[in-house]
C-alpha cells in the first residue's frame, strides 16, 4: 500500500461514548473490504485493533489504534479512539490529527455523556463529521428515536442520509434518501425503491432535503419557487455543506447484520474533506514567527507524532502525520521541538497489530515509525534547514492521584526509567514528588487509568508497584511565643557529648517559612556552634513536632546555653538545637494547617442541587456559580485537599459522567480541632511500635 495524494486521503477519528461499538465498526469495514481476512470480534478478544492485554481483559479500548485502507482509490486512515473518560487523552490526539470525525451513537442507547463530550470537541475545532446510529439489529434499538434525539440536541442540522429497512433482528438494508434506492446485503447493492417505501421517506427526504437547500442561496430560492433541483446539484451542495460542517449527515447501521456499511464507505470518500482541503498546517519558525506549510509533496518537511506507544520487546513506535513534504525511510530529519537530530529508519503503515513497510509518506498521511531516539508526543518533525514547530496536543489535565511506592529494592532501581517510558506514551499521566509527604504522586484523569497504567508497570517493564491514597501534606505552626531549653549528655566511656541551647520562637505571617536568629552575650554558646544549633532547628522544623508535618511561619531565636571544654561537638549541638525547638513548641500553642484547593466544578444544571450538597459535606465553600453555556453551569468553590482525593470518581458517579472539573492549590488555614486531634492521634500511634522497636 502506498502513500497517496493528499487529495485521494481521508483522515477519519472514529469517537463516540465508551461501549458504542466503535473498534466493530471499524473491524467490520476491515473486513468487508478485504483489508483483513478474519473479522475480529472485541468479546472474543480477537479484534486486531486492540492490542494491549489490558484492552482484552477490561473489553474496552484504552489506546488509540489506526486502520489505513484503500478503497475505490481512496487512501483511508481510520483512528479508533478510546471512548471513556479515563482514557480521553487519545481521543484528543486523534481528533488533532484527524480532518473529520465519525461519531458512533448506540442504536439502543442513544446519546450518551461521551457523544456530548466529543461533540462539543468537534465543534470547537469545527470539524466535518458524520454521525452512524449502530446496533439497530437490538431489540431496544430505535433509529427515529436517537435520530429525534440529535436533532434535539445539535440542531436539524443534523439530518438523515441513509435509514433502516426493518427493525431490531429483521433489519436487511438502507435507504439512501438522495438517490432514493435501496442498499442492501453484506455488500449493498443497490436496487430501486419500492412504491411502499417512497411514501415511508417522504418526511426524511423533507428534512434532508431543507437542510441542505438552507447552505445555498440559489437551490434555496428555486426551492422556495416548487421549482425543481437535480439530483446532481443537492448532491454537490451536500458534499460542500458536508465538509463545512454546515450540515451532518446521520448514517443506518448493523455491524451484526453488515448493513449500513458501502453507503458509510462511499460517504467517506465522497463528503469528508481530504488533507488538501483542510488547510495549510500553521507553526512556529526557529525565529518565533508564525509560518504555513502547503498540504504538498515537494514542500518542506512538517510531520508532528501524535501517539507515542513503549512496548519492552519492539520499542519505542511513533504515530506520525506528515502535514508537508515527504517523510523517507533511512533519511535523518530534525527534532524542531526537542531540538535535536532524528534518525529514521523504517517506516510503516499500520492496521492494528499489523504493520506494512513503506519506502515514503507523502503530505497528508498518516504512518508509524520505530525507535525514534529523543522524539515524543508533540514533537515536530522537519528538514534541518527549514524547521517548524507544530502546536501541541491539548491532553486533559489530571484530576486523580495515588501515591505509589516500589514493592521491592529491585523495582526501586527500574521504577524511575519505568515511569519516564510510561509518561512518553500517555501524556496525561504526571508524576511528581510531594515535598511535604517526601511520597510519590502518580496522577491521572481517572482511576481506571491509574489501575492500567499501574499494570503496565508491572507486565511492560516488570516494575510492581504498591498504591495508596496520597497524605494530606499538613503543616505545623505556632500561636504564642515561648522558650525552653534542649539539653544533650552523654558518656560513652571515651569523650562524651554534651550540648545546651536556649531557644525562643514566637510566631510569624503566613508563608514567612523559618527564621533564624542569635541573641547570645558573654559566649555562653561558642560562635562556632551557632551554625550547629541552626541546622538542629531547621531539620526539625522540617520533620515537624506535633504531627510529623513541616512547621513553619515561626522565628528561632538562640539565646543562651552552655558547653564543655572537651565534650561539646558540632554534632551535640545540632541535636540540643533539635531538642530545644520541641519543647519550645509544647508551649507554644502549636496548631495544625491543612492545604486549601480552589476547584471549578462543570456541571449540567438538573444536578447541580447535588453537586452543591456534596460540596457542603465536604466541607467546601461556594464562592459563586455562573452559565456556562449547554445547559451546564460553573461553580466555584473552596474545599480542603484532603476531602477532594477521590472527587473524580465521585463526581464521574453522581453525575453519570457528565460533570467535569478542574482543582489548583489555593493556600493553608488552621485545620479544624477534631481533624487535626485525629491526625496528631495517628502520628503518635504510629511512632508508638517505631519506638518501641
Amino acid at each position: 500500500m502506498a502513500s497517496a495524494a493528499p487529495e485521494g486521503i481521508r483522515n477519519v477519528a472514529v469517537t463516540g461514548h465508551g461501549g458504542s461499538g466503535k473498534t466493530t465498526l471499524v473491524e467490520t469495514l476491515l473486513h468487508l473490504v478485504g483489508a483483513t481476512t478474519r473479522l475480529g470480534k472485541v468479546d472474543d478478544g480477537t479484534s486486531i485493533l486492540d492490542t494491549d492485554p489490558e484492552e482484552h481483559k477490561r473489553r474496552i479500548t484504552i489506546n488509540m489504534a489506526l486502520a489505513s485502507f484503500t478503497h475505490e482509490g481512496t487512501k483511508i486512515n481510520l483512528l479508533d479512539t478510546p471512548g471513556f473518560a479515563d482514557f480521553a487523552g487519545d481521543q484528543h490526539a486523534a481528533l488533532r490529527v484527524a480532518d473529520a470525525a465519525i461519531v458512533l451513537v448506540d442504536g439502543s442507547a442513544g446519546v450518551q455523556v461521551g457523544t456530548q463530550t466529543v461533540w462539543d470537541q468537534l465543534e470547537a475545532a469545527k470539524t466535518p463529521r458524520i454521525v452512524v446510529v449502530g446496533r439497530l439489529d437490538r431489540e431496544n434499538a430505535d433509529f427515529d428515536n436517537v435520530l429525534k434525539q440529535l436533532r434535539d440536541a445539535y440542531g436539524n442540522r443534523v439530518v438523515p442520509l441513509h435509514i433502516p429497512v426493518g427493525v431490531h433482528q429483521d433489519i436487511s438494508a438502507t435507504i439512501d434518501l438522495l438517490h432514493g434506492q435501496i442498499l442492501k446485503g453484506p455488500k449493498d447493492p443497490i436496487s430501486e425503491l419500492p412504491a411502499n417505501e417512497k411514501a415511508r421517506v417522504g418526511d426524511y427526504q423533507r428534512q434532508l432535503v431543507e437542510a441542505i437547500v438552507e447552505t445555498n442561496d440559489d437551490l434555496m430560492n428555486r426551492y422556495l419557487e416548487g421549482k425543481e433541483t437535480t439530483y446532481e446539484e443537492l448532491r454537490d451542495a451536500l458534499h460542500a455543506a458536508v465538509r463545512a460542517g454546515e450540515v451532518v449527515p446521520v448514517i443506518a447501521s448493523s455491524a451484526t447484520k453488515r448493513v449500513g456499511f458501502a453507503g458509510l464507505l462511499s460517504a467517506i470518500v465522497q463528503m469528508l474533506p481530504s488533507p488538501a482541503e483542510g488547510g495549510a498546517a500553521v507553526g512556529i519558525d526557529a525565529n518565533g514567527k508564525e509560518i504555513a506549510r502547503t498540504v504538498s509533496a515537494t514542500e518542506k518537511l512538517s510531520a508532528f507524532v501524535f501517539k507515542t506507544l513503549a512496548d519492552p520487546f519492539v520499542g519505542k513506535l511513533s504515530y506520525v502525520r506528515v502535514y508537508s513534504g515527504t517523510l523517507h525511510h533511512n533519511t535523518q530529519v530534525y527534532d524542531a521541538t526537542k531540538k535535536e537530530a532524528e534518525r529514521v529508519g523504517q517506516i510503516f503503515f499500520l492496521r492494528g497489530k499489523e504493520q506494512e513497510l513503506t519506502e515514503a509518506v507523502t503530505a497528508g498521511d498518516i504512518c508509524a515509525i520505530p525507535k525514534l531516539a529523543a522524539s515524543n508526543t508533540n514533537s515536530t518533525l522537519t528538514d534541518k534547514d527549514a524547521p517548524i514547530e507544530l502546536a501541541p496536543i491539548a491532553f486533559p489535565e489530571p484530576s486523580f492521584g495515588v501515591a505509589i511506592e516500589p514493592s521491592s529494592k529491585a523495582d526501586l532501581d527500574k521504577l524511575g526509567t519505568a515511569l519516564h517510558k510510561l509518561i512518553a506514551e500517555d501524556p496525561t499521566l504526571h508524576v511528581r514528588r510531594d515535598d511535604a509527604t517526601h511520597e510519590t504522586i502518580l496522577s491521572a484523569v481517572g482511576e481506571s487509568a491509574i489501575e492500567v497504567a499501574v499494570h503496565h508497570l508491572k507486565d511492560k517493564f516488570g516494575v510492581q508497584v504498591d498504591t495508596r491514597t496520597p497524605r494530606v501534606p499538613y503543616r505545623e505552626s505556632i500561636r504564642a511565643k515561648a522558650s525552653a531549653q534542649g539539653r544533650y549528655k552523654r558518656q560513652t566511656g571515651g569523650h562524651g557529648q554534651f550540648g545546651d541551647a536556649w531557644l525562643e520562637i514566637e510566631p510569624l505571617p503566613p508563608g514567612s517559612g523559618v527564621v533564624y536568629a542569635t541573641r547570645v552575650v558573654g559566649g555562653s554558646v561558642p560562635k562556632n556552634f551557632f551554625p550547629a544549633v541552626e541546622k538542629g532547628v531547621r531539620e526539625q522544623a522540617e520533620k515537624g513536632v506535633i504531627a510529623g508535618y513541616p512547621l513553619s511561619d515561626f522565628k528561632a531565636t538562640l539565646f543562651d546555653g552552655s558547653f564543655h571544654q572537651v565534650d561539646s561537638s558540632e554534632m551535640s549541638f545540632k541535636i540540643a538545637g533539635s531538642l530545644a525547638l520541641q519543647n519550645c513548641v509544647k508551649d507554644a500553642q502549636p496548631y495544625l494547617l491543612e492545604p486549601i484547593v480552589e476547584l471549578e466544578v462543570l456541571v449540567p444544571e438538573d444536578q447541580m442541587g447535588d453537586v452543591l450538597s456534596d460540596l457542603n459535606s465536604r466541607r467546601g465553600r461556594v464562592l459563586g456559580m455562573d452559565g456556562a453555556g449547554a445547559g451546564h453551569q460553573r461553580i466555584k468553590a473552596h474545599v480542603p485537599m484532603a476531602e477532594t482525593f477521590r472527587y473524580a470518581t465521585d463526581l464521574r458517579s453522581m453525575t453519570g459522567g457528565r460533570g467535569t472539573f478542574t482543582s489548583k492549590f489555593l493556600a493553608y488555614e488552621q485545620c479544624p480541632s477534631h481533624i487535626a486531634e485525629k491526625v496528631v492521634a495517628a502520628h503518635q500511634t504510629a511512632e508508638e511500635p517505631a519506638a518501641a522497636h
